[in-house]
């Protein structure tokens, strides 16, 4: 069923509990994916897709070995970690003043993503 590793990235289960998360994740997903294409896929928008391609592929055969049912979260962390190591050394604000180097954005929004949804993934 060829359908089921696009599904379970495009796929995100929203209720009470989880809209919160899903609509700051899409936000991180719109805002560091226009950084890349505008910053270092500048004028190679089919370097960029194939960046994408990529990951997504790296993220289902991962998905598959580790019995992953949701691929959304791991496709925009993806993005967001290809961002923070092109920028390692610029300083990055995150919600109520907080300042940190770009590199440890990643771990900083898998925290935050555990706290507001009780999960990794």
């Amino acid at each position: 069923q060829i359908w089921r590793p696009i599904t379970a990235t495009f796929f995100f289960p929203v209720g009470p509990g989880t809209g919160f998360l899903y609509l700051v994740n899409l936000y991180f997903l719109y805002q560091y994916s226009s950084r890349l294409e505008t910053g270092a896929f500048d004028g190679r928008p089919a370097d960029y897709m194939f960046m994408l391609l990529f990951n997504w592929i790296c993220i289902v055969i991962t998905g598959l070995a580790m019995d992953m049912q949701l691929l959304m979260i791991p496709l925009i962390m993806s993005v967001l970690y290809v961002w923070a190591q092109l920028n390692r050394d610029m300083i990055v604000t995150f919600w109520f003043g907080t300042r940190f180097k770009a590199c440890y954005l990643p771990w900083v929004i898998l925290g935050f993503n555990y706290i507001i949804g009780g999960s990794y993934v």
